[in-house]
């Protein structure tokens, strides 16, 4: 799976070098220094609909932040630990699935929602769990785990 995910990022990484850079209007690069200002390794990509998106790390969290041509946020989609997780949601989480271990924790958030999709794993099997802010709890999908004991 590292192999997987390690050939993904530099065949990312070759394709987008190899594009010419996005202009970002300073519209754009205003509200974005305004919101992240502890912004690091950013790197921009523009799409056909004239949206950008600021790819970066911001501590230990790795942030993708998608903007209309006129500066406002529209999306964010946060990638990190556990510990970064709510406290409500990690007592329900612990509670309702114990025995598991949170691999990833992804926060995708909008205008109108806030959705946190949990990774978890345990001896056999992965799991994907989706929650609200409130704790509510879906199940998603489940994997059996490919890797060697």
């Amino acid at each position: 799976m590292k192999k997987i995910i390690y050939l993904a990022v530099m065949l990312t990484g070759l394709v987008s070098s190899a594009a010419t850079p996005p202009r970002v209007s300073e519209r754009v690069l205003k509200a974005f220094n305004e919101t992240f200002s502890a912004a690091e390794n950013v790197v921009w990509k523009e799409f056909e609909n004239k949206n950008c998106e600021a790819s970066f790390q911001q501590t230990e969290i790795s942030v993708r932040a998608m903007y209309d041509p006129e500066g406002n946020l529209l999306e964010t989609v946060r990638t990190y630990a556990e510990k970064y997780l709510p406290p409500n949601i990690i007592a329900r989480l612990k509670k309702k699935h114990a025995g598991k271990e949170v691999f990833t924790v992804t926060e995708s958030t909008s205008e109108t929602q806030v959705s946190y999709y949990i990774t978890l794993k345990d001896a056999k099997n992965w799991y994907v769990i989706q929650s609200d802010p409130y704790g509510n709890f879906q199940q998603l999908d489940k994997f059996k785990r490919g890797e060697g004991d």
